[in-house]
């Protein structure tokens, strides 16, 4: 059970907080307003600002979001935060990724048909988000061999940054997995 109410767009009673949410329904591509954002809708302000920051970070970029969504997807698996993992695995779907890549992504990673900048990007972006201390510089200069520039490697280590984040605030709260 979740410590925090879910509040419905119904419920709202101020402008910000309903002006956030019609932006996540409109930008996010779901039509629907997740868990995350409706347990921190009692605060307008703290709403709003987790929500720039997660447009900013995965919606927006030139890392591409099922790229973004990957490492979510490698990050929550290891921290084992249900939440964030069914989340991502729901997003990549609804962004085209196919049933037989996503259970690789979650069984055998190794053997996933990833290209491998994507799969370096994935790695990377997981010891960013579990062992940042661990980072050396031939974990960038892999990514600049494959083709990666600062820009983009500063934007993994922003989205591994996010998810950490979005993996404790829903494990702390125990979020309810969202009705889809």
């Amino acid at each position: 059970m979740t410590y925090f109410p879910l509040v419905e767009y119904d419920q709202l009673t101020d402008d910000k907080s309903r002006r956030v949410y019609d932006e996540i329904k409109a930008e996010l591509g779901f039509g629907i307003v997740p868990n995350l954002f409706k347990s921190m809708a009692f605060n307008a302000d703290f709403l709003e600002a987790n929500w720039n920051q997660f447009r900013c970070t995965i919606l927006q970029g030139d890392v591409p979001r099922t790229l973004k969504e990957m490492i979510g997807i490698a990050i929550s698996q290891t921290h084992d935060s249900q939440y964030a993992l069914q989340v991502h695995l729901h997003g990549l779907s609804a962004l085209g990724i196919s049933e037989e890549v996503l259970r690789l992504l979650v069984q055998d990673f190794e053997a996933c048909p990833l290209p491998a900048r994507e799969k370096a990007a994935i790695r990377f972006g997981l010891l960013a988000g579990t062992k940042p201390k661990e980072l050396k510089p031939e974990h960038f200069e892999e990514l600049r061999q494959q083709g990666l520039d600062e820009g983009e490697i500063c934007e993994l280590i922003a989205t591994a940054n996010l998810f950490v984040g979005v993996n404790q605030y829903t494990d702390a709260i125990d979020l309810e997995i969202d009705a889809l």
